[in-house]
């Protein structure tokens, strides 16, 4: 499968099911919000090419249910209310969210970014899965902890070549886009929100609509993001939690936000990143621009754009993985390990993400809060 074909495999129970009666499994893919759910379908595309393979989809319980069965219909899944599996013969589960313990006698793969504490409540083995090896835990108990990668950043680097399709998707051909992060208020305080409500109104009011599109994604992993501006003047792009969020990153000319998953995987993809929040605590606040409050924006934005160099932001790109291109392949074979299958004779290479769309706010409209996953 190539491009956004994949899609066609994420369904539920299969009829067609094939292989010998031994080697059939069951995957479950439990997602419990929209953005920090990207990379358990990215481990079911892995799992939903294999025929031995049914790949069964869920909205784990929680605030954000809604939003996650949304998402996974746009991604062409079924998804399965929690209660149904509870007869299920699971042999695999994919979480990156708090669950409840059953079907309890499947081994689980919590993915980069899981809160231990979340999973910790289960009976059968959990294995926790790293991007970086200097995220692994130095006392992590072996083979429960393994550096598997990245897969965020390698969809991401795979989709860099397809940057004019998804500007073409976006409507911003002939204009420059300025993608803002949208922080979530389960994940920032509320100085930061303000902050970023002051550059949305900035931005609006100071780029021309004509030169400019100015797109808000919602910061994945957050619960609410409740941007509101007192009647801009000029329309605003909003990308809603069901989009791919890292679409939005390809196609912009510059990326604006606190420090965060937009601000830092942005530094993939060669455009200008700028800082508007409190200095960051990583390697991001030593190479990052950042936006000065008291000069124009598009003056900024044009000295930005001619000065930056993406070898600059090199160490914050190596820290988000120590495998870099490596996630399919690591974890699929940590996958069949826990299956106790043999792997396909096949490599597998991440595909491009899926296009993007956006919703759009009239000129003259007050922005009314973004649902986000929590």
């Amino acid at each position: 499968m190539t491009g956004f074909e994949w899609r066609r495999a994420l369904t539920g129970f299969d009829p067609g099911w094939w292989g010998r009666l031994g080697d059939r499994r069951t995957v479950l893919v439990a997602v419990g919000s929209p953005a920090p759910g990207q990379p358990a379908l990215d481990v079911a595309r892995l799992a939903g090419t294999d025929p031995r393979l049914r790949v069964l989809f869920t909205a784990a319980p929680g605030p954000s249910s809604a939003a996650v069965e949304v998402m996974l219909r746009d991604a062409g899944a079924a998804p399965l209310r929690w209660p149904d599996l509870a007869e299920a013969d699971i042999g695999l589960v994919v979480t990156a969210h708090r669950i409840p313990g059953r079907p309890s006698g499947a081994p689980l793969i919590a993915l980069p970014g899981t809160i231990p504490a979340a999973v910790a409540h289960r009976p059968a083995p959990v294995v926790f899965t790293y991007a970086h090896r200097r995220d692994r835990p130095p006392d992590a108990r072996h083979g429960g902890a393994v550096v598997v990668g990245d897969s965020d950043h390698d969809r991401l680097v795979a989709s860099l070549p397809l940057r004019d399709f998804y500007r073409r998707a976006l409507g911003v051909v002939g204009r420059g886009l300025v993608v803002v992060a949208l922080p979530a208020a389960g994940g920032t305080g509320p100085c930061t929100r303000c902050r970023s409500q002051d550059v949305v109104r900035r931005l609006l009011a100071e780029l021309p609509p004509d030169l400019y599109q100015v797109l808000g994604v919602p910061e994945p992993g957050g619960d609410r993001c409740p941007v509101t501006a007192a009647r801009p003047r000029n329309g605003l792009e909003l990308m809603p939690p069901e989009a791919d969020w890292r679409a939005a990153l390809i196609a912009a000319d510059w990326i604006l936000g606190p420090p965060g998953p937009v601000t830092r995987y942005g530094t993939l993809t060669g455009a200008p990143v700028l800082i508007t929040g409190p200095p960051p605590g990583d390697a991001l606040r030593l190479f990052s621009v950042r936006l000065a409050a008291h000069r124009p924006v598009r003056p900024q934005l044009a000295e930005a754009a001619a000065r930056w160099r993406p070898e600059r932001v090199r160490p914050v790109a190596d820290r988000i993985t120590s495998e870099p291109g490596r996630f399919d392949r690591n974890m699929r074979s940590l996958m069949y390990g826990l299956l106790r299958l043999p792997q396909p004779a096949t490599i597998p290479v991440p595909d491009p993400v899926s296009p993007p769309f956006r919703i759009g706010v009239p000129a003259g409209e007050a922005l009314g809060p973004v649902l986000q996953g929590g």
